[in-house]
Parts: structure tokens; sequence; C-alpha cells
């Protein structure tokens, strides 16, 4: 009887760790030490009542129940983070009406790794994303430049028809949007060589997050204010540079970002 007791005591034990553990991933020289926030999929935007909204959300389904969308996923993060359901028949009933159209589509490329712009052309997993769909629904796509937190006031101008990434944080009632398409959430990240390992870590040290991350970061106002200070910065991969040069001690970012940098 002891030494079942003393069996079990372990195994309770062991299972109360696991949690701690899934949360100190490490790769690359990076290190994950504590989830943020569960509001960060990524979502596509579309003016309301556009039926662009039903064509690209079925085309996705059935891109989904094929491997097109797990290999993309794969070959950006190193694992699976596609979150829309399968459906092989998910456009049957719209194919009758089915329009051709030249969509302009809304990319930040700031976001890295989902949009951004290397030898003069754009790249990124929201960039394949959108040409595999058009693609399979025999339409033409360009690309155009935006802040992903103009994303409305660039859609409602008619600029785009279509913004990628919109994160789940910043839907609004006003718009159309996808399923979301790939799941996140927000993580906090440091490097593998510090002693940071905890949230609590990051105690009087200096913090650093997207601009456009800051409504998250301040969704939690005893962790702001437990900080030493925050730098702010415009891009993605400059927070990752920011980090690796020692100039912040840990940083904000979802983690669909923090796998493609840890991959």
């Amino acid at each position: 009887m002891p030494k079942r007791r003393a069996a079990l005591c372990i195994l309770l034990c062991f299972a109360m760790l696991l949690p701690l553990c899934a949360c100190t991933s490490t790769g690359n020289g990076y290190r994950i030490v504590d989830e943020y926030s569960g509001e960060g999929s990524y979502y596509i935007a579309f003016r309301k009542g556009d039926h662009l909204q039903e064509y690209v959300s079925a085309a996705l389904q059935e891109l989904a129940a094929t491997n097109a969308l797990r290999a993309a996923s794969i070959s950006w993060f190193g694992e699976n983070l596609v979150s829309i359901r399968g459906d092989e028949d998910a456009l049957e009933p719209l194919r009758e009406d089915m329009p051709e159209r030249a969509v302009t589509v809304g990319i930040d490329v700031t976001n890295m790794p989902m949009s951004y712009l290397s030898n003069g052309g754009y790249v990124g997993f929201d960039v394949d994303l959108i040409g595999y769909i058009c693609n399979y629904l025999g339409w033409t796509v360009s690309f155009y430049p935006i802040d992903i937190g103009n994303a409305e006031v660039e859609l409602n101008a008619g600029n785009i028809d279509i913004a990628m990434a919109v994160p789940e944080a910043d839907l609004s009632p006003d718009f159309d949007y996808s399923p979301a398409y790939l799941a996140s959430q927000y993580v906090l990240v440091a490097r593998a060589g510090s002693h940071i390992r905890r949230r609590s870590g990051l105690k009087n040290k200096t913090l650093g997050v997207a601009v456009v991350d800051q409504d998250v970061l301040y969704q939690d106002d005893s962790f702001v204010n437990s900080l030493g200070s925050i730098i702010y910065q415009t891009n993605i991969d400059g927070l990752f540079q920011a980090l690796m040069k020692g100039e912040v001690d840990g940083i904000l970012v979802s983690s669909v970002v923090a796998a493609y940098y840890m991959k």
C-alpha cells in the first residue's frame, strides 16, 4: 500500500509539472516563457455583405481538406497551425454563380512571417495562402501594402477587397470575416540563454512589443506595472533583433510568429 501511495504521489507531481514544461519550449536561441493571451488567431477581413467572403471561406475549407494548407504551415512554421475545418464540398453550392474576379489584397509588410518584402517582392505565409485561394478560384490577385491597424479604413475606401492577418482582438461587427485560418495566442519570449524562464522573470526588465499589439499587452495591467520599461517596435523582425542584441529582455508576440522564428 505505501508503494502505491508513493507511486500515485509521483504521478500527481508529474502531471502538475506538465503545464509548466509546455510553456518553456525552446528553439533557435529563443524560449517561450509563458502564454499571455488566447486572442491571437488570424482572420481574413471583407467589406460587410461582400460575397467574396463566402467564396474565400469555402475555398479555404476545400483547401484545408487537401494537404495544401498543412504543407504550407509546416513549411513556414515547422508545424501544422491551420485551424480551419476541411470540407471538400464547401464550394459546391456556390459554383454555379462563381464570378471572375481580380482582387486586391491588403497585406502588412511589417508583419513577418505573414507578409513582408524580400528582394523587391512580397513573400510570406499569407502571400502564399491567398495565392493558393485565388488560383483555386480562378481569380487574379494583386497586393496593396497597408498598416494592419488601418485595415478597416482601407476596405471602406475601396483600396483593397481583402485584408489578411486581422488578429482576433481587432475583429469588428462592421465587417465580415473568414473563419480563423491559423490558431494562435500571444506568448512571452526570451533568449534561450537567459535566466528568464517564466513571466515573473521579466519583473523590472525591458519588454519589447509591436505597436500594433500594445492593446494586447495592456490586457494585464499588473504585468505591465511590474516591468521596468517597454520598447515599441514597428515591425516583428525588429523585435527579434532587439531581443537577440540584448536591447530587450523579452518580447510579446503571437505564437505563430514565435513558431516561425523558433523552427
